[in-house]
């Protein structure tokens, strides 16, 4: 791999690390306005209508956030080590990758319907829904040809 595209790769990885941990402060402060009422949000939860639909919702949209937060982090990590070790695509990062396609929908899903935190009740379902999961199931698969493709070539040479 070529020392500019090597550079390149590392520096989008910072970036994306940097946004990683940026995502997490404003989840954090968006969860605790959540639950207090402040930190940006203009309400905060009322728990006594409605409280076990809310606390799943809650549950989901927070377990969801973070696996998909840690998973970003994981796929960034394993990139920087197969530089390191001169692969261009390493195959730690195909089982992340099926995992983000799943988690994405859960964390769209919540996403989209965050109103049920404030008693509006129903789901609502749109393309964005479908849509991001697809194109990161379809990358995860495209993803496991390509490790696939230097793992085999790396044993011909």
């Amino acid at each position: 791999m070529k020392d500019k595209t090597q550079k390149n790769i590392r520096v989008c990885s910072f970036i994306a690390l940097v946004l990683c941990v940026l995502w997490v402060v404003f989840e954090v402060l968006y969860f605790v306005g959540l639950l207090t009422g402040k930190g940006g949000v203009s309400e905060k939860v009322e728990w006594s209508e409605n409280n076990t639909i809310k606390v799943v919702f809650f549950i989901l949209y927070f377990v969801s956030t973070a696996l998909i937060i840690s998973l970003c982090f994981k796929i960034v990590i394993n990139v920087l080590k197969g530089i390191r070790e001169q692969v261009v695509f390493p195959q730690s990062n195909v089982k992340p990758l099926l995992w983000l396609a799943l988690v994405s929908f859960i964390y769209m899903l919540c996403w989209m319907n965050q109103p049920i935190l404030h008693g509006v009740i129903g789901i609502h379902l749109q393309g964005v829904n479908f849509i991001m999961p697809f194109f990161l199931l379809f990358f995860a698969f495209m993803y496991k040809v390509a490790a696939d493709a230097v793992e085999e070539n790396n044993l011909t040479v």
